[in-house]
């Protein structure tokens, strides 16, 4: 049957191309200090799995990758997301890509102001790197003076959020169901973005602007004396993005950007920092790089992110062994409120084709948060208090993965 869907295919459509399939299977393994702020369970297991395949089709290109997650303990974690699936047809100096992808802006180590093509997966880490898929069309043109990519986004997709009775959530449940825009075509809305980027010597620059729903979301208590919940609430933004990396040496100098007018007001924010990198060290085959940053955003106590005025600093520890096996240490502090955030990621390549990864996350300077509604109220909006509801977090993950 499968040899006569391929003939079938092939005699329909001659220059059809099959190239190559990958998968992954992890599973993963979390354990927390402490139990939860609802007595949740002090550990958390889960397994994914991602299915990829490319190829090609009437002179263009094809990508498809799924995942999907299922968490014992988070029934929201326990998700299936198309991340990609768009075909791209390359020009003499242009590409026109039309589906479901993902596209990456950012330099910088700590925070990734840049990155707003993608919504956050929020369910899958702290950190936020994981990326849900979006609906594009995207234009891309080549030039000696640069390149120039044009997104049409013609549908918006909420971010997600763990379950209340799952850990690294919320102290409310999220209303999903009642998420609140402001525009009235909602998910509907149409955006738009647009992105310059060159290079002149050692120096790599990008000037990006995105026109439509903000991904980061306002989450509001649905009730301002005994809330039970928060609603998250998309405002319309316009925002405009500067990138710049310069290499010099052993330094690799990094710098992010944005100004963005929002519902409220106009403000700006910047991430700048460096990378400095012994090779070689301890006469050895080993890098270690050493990372500095400083986050601004000018709307100081009011921003709505977690960093503000933060100083990061981080190592890392490349060992260029066979096994692929790296150390990144980092932790970022608030010299206002005090907060601390340290992280720890390794991994290491067991087999040709079995890794793993270690993940962990620390959370202090501040008192731990009570179930009392007036606390949790007190705690969603003191901006002295932006990590309390994580201080019962702290964690270790193990992730064991296997390649296809």
């Amino acid at each position: 049957m499968v040899l006569r869907r391929i003939a079938f295919v092939s005699a329909f459509f001659p220059s059809v191309a099959f190239s190559s399939f990958e998968a992954e299977l992890g599973v993963e393994w979390r354990g927390f200090s402490e139990s939860g702020l609802y007595g949740q369970d002090k550990s958390q297991t889960s397994g994914r799995l991602e299915l990829g395949y490319d190829g090609e089709v009437l002179g263009g290109d094809y990508e498809v990758l799924l995942f999907g997650r299922y968490d014992r303990n988070d029934d929201e974690r326990s998700h299936a997301d198309l991340r990609e699936a768009a075909y791209t047809y390359i020009g003499s100096n242009w590409s026109l890509k039309a589906g479901v992808s993902k596209v990456f802006w950012g330099v910088t180590e700590s925070l990734h102001l840049v990155d707003i093509v993608n919504q956050t997966d929020g369910v899958e880490s702290v950190d936020g790197e994981d990326k849900l898929g979006q609906p594009m069309v995207q234009f891309s043109s080549e030039y000696d003076w640069g390149t120039i990519d044009l997104f049409w986004l013609p549908y918006f997709r909420e971010r997600t959020f763990n379950d209340i009775e799952g850990r690294l959530s919320l102290p409310l449940p999220i209303e999903l169901d009642h998420a609140q825009y402001e525009s009235g075509a909602e998910e509907n809305h149409q955006d738009f973005a647009a992105r310059y980027s060159h290079y002149i010597d050692d120096l790599d620059f990008a000037i990006s602007h995105f026109s439509g729903t903000g991904r980061t979301p306002i989450l509001a208590p649905n009730n301002p004396m005994t809330p039970s919940a928060f609603v998250p609430f998309y405002e319309q933004i316009d925002q405009t993005g500067l990138e710049l990396q310069y290499i010099y040496e052993s330094w690799l100098l990094k710098f992010e950007g944005i100004s963005t007018k929002g519902i409220d007001s106009r403000y700006s924010a910047a991430v700048a920092g460096f990378e400095y990198t012994q090779v070689g060290i301890f006469d050895s085959y080993a890098d270690l790089g050493w990372i500095a940053e400083y986050l601004y955003d000018d709307r100081k106590s009011d921003s709505r992110i977690t960093f503000e005025q933060d100083v990061f600093v981080g190592w890392r520890y490349a060992f260029n062994d066979e096994d692929s096996s790296e150390i990144l240490l980092g932790g970022i502090l608030d010299h206002k409120t005090h907060e601390r955030i340290y992280s720890l990621e390794a991994s290491q390549r067991l087999t040709s084709d079995v890794k793993l990864f270690v993940n962990a996350w620390v959370f202090d300077g501040k008192p731990h948060l009570t179930t009392d509604p007036m606390d949790i109220l007190n705690a969603a909006t003191d901006s002295s208090q932006k990590t309390r509801f994580l201080q019962s977090e702290d964690h270790v993950q193990f992730e064991l993965v296997k390649y296809f």
